[in-house]
C-alpha cells in the first residue's frame, strides 16, 4: 500500500519547459521599454537581470526593478505594457522530454495534482499537449488568488484534495517556491534540478539564445536556502521522477513498519 496518495506537480521546469516562455517575455519588456526610452542594450539588460538575482531575494522582481532604476523617465504606463506577458502565453509552453511517458506512470499509483504560479491559460496549454487528462486538480494562483510560496495555496490544495499532508509530495524546480512552503507543512519534497545545458530545444532567434544562455549562468540562486531548506530527494532529470517517488513512499513504508514494531 502506497504511504503517499497524492504527488503534486510545479508546471514550469516540470510539465512545460520554461525558457522559452520567459525568453519571449523578456523580448517583449525590452523592446517595449526601449521605445519608451530605455537605453540599455539587451545583452545588458540580461546582465542587469543576472546581478539582481545574486543580490537579491529570490522574489525579487528585476524587470521592475531595471525599469524603475534604468528608465525612470519613462512614464507608468509603458512600463505596465512591457510587464504584461499573458498576450506572449498561448502556444509558448513546451512539454519537457518523456512528460508524457512520466505523468502516466506516476498515475497507476498515485493521484496527481497541480500547485502552480500561472495564468488560467495554462488550462488550454495543457489541453493542447493532452497533458490535462493526467491530473485530477489544478490549483492555480491566479485563479485563487494565492501565489506560492505563500503556503495558504498548498494548504488549499490539500484541502481540494482531502488529502494529509504528510502522504503527499510537492515536486518543483525551486527550493523557494516549492521545497520550503511544502515541507514547513510535512509534505515530502523532490527538487527537480534540471540540467538544461542538455534540453534538446533549438532557440527561435537571438532573443530566446541569449536569454537562455543568462538563465544558465544564474540558475540555482535559491539554492542559498540549501541545506535549511533541503527536499528529501533531489534529481537532475524528470525521467527519473517515477523510481524517486517510489522510493519516498517504500521508505515511509518502512519508516511506518519500524514504528508499529515498536
Amino acid at each position: 500500500m502506497n504511504s503517499i496518495d497524492w504527488i503534486f506537480l510545479d508546471i514550469g521546469n516540470v510539465i512545460f519547459y520554461d525558457l522559452p516562455l520567459l525568453a519571449r517575455i523578456w523580448r517583449h519588456f525590452y523592446l517595449t521599454m526601449r521605445e519608451a526610452g530605455l537605453a540599455l542594450s539587451f545583452e545588458q539588460v540580461l546582465a542587469e537581470r543576472e546581478r539582481i538575482l545574486r543580490e537579491n531575494p529570490p522574489d525579487a522582481h528585476p524587470r521592475k526593478l531595471i525599469a524603475d532604476t534604468h528608465a525612470p523617465h519613462v512614464p507608468d504606463e509603458a512600463k505596465q505594457k512591457a510587464y504584461q506577458y499573458h498576450h506572449l502565453y498561448p502556444g509558448a509552453n513546451v512539454p519537457l522530454p518523456g512528460v508524457h511517458e512520466v505523468l502516466g506512470e506516476l498515475g497507476r499509483s498515485y493521484h496527481l495534482g497541480v500547485i502552480a504560479n500561472q495564468p488560467p491559460l495554462v488550462r488550454a496549454e495543457l489541453d493542447r499537449h493532452d497533458l490535462s487528462r493526467f491530473f485530477r486538480l489544478l490549483v492555480i494562483s491566479d485563479e485563487v488568488g494565492l501565489h506560492k510560496p505563500d503556503g495558504r495555496i498548498f494548504e488549499l490544495a490539500l484541502e481540494r484534495a482531502d488529502a494529509d499532508a504528510g502522504r503527499c509530495l510537492m515536486v518543483g524546480d525551486r527550493i523557494d517556491n516549492n521545497v520550503r512552503p511544502a515541507r514547513s507543512l510535512g509534505m515530502r519534497t523532490i527538487w527537480l534540478d534540471n540540467d538544461f545545458s542538455r534540453m534538446p530545444y533549438n532557440p527561435q532567434d537571438d532573443y530566446e539564445r541569449l536569454y537562455i544562455e543568462s538563465y544558465l549562468r544564474i540558475s540555482g540562486v535559491d539554492q542559498r536556502m540549501l541545506p535549511a531548506a533541503a527536499p528529501d530527494v533531489r534529481i537532475r532529470h524528470l525521467a527519473e521522477l517515477p523510481a524517486a517517488a517510489d522510493g519516498l513512499a517504500g521508505r515511509a513504508n518502512r519508516s511506518e513498519c519500524m514504528e508499529s514494531a515498536t
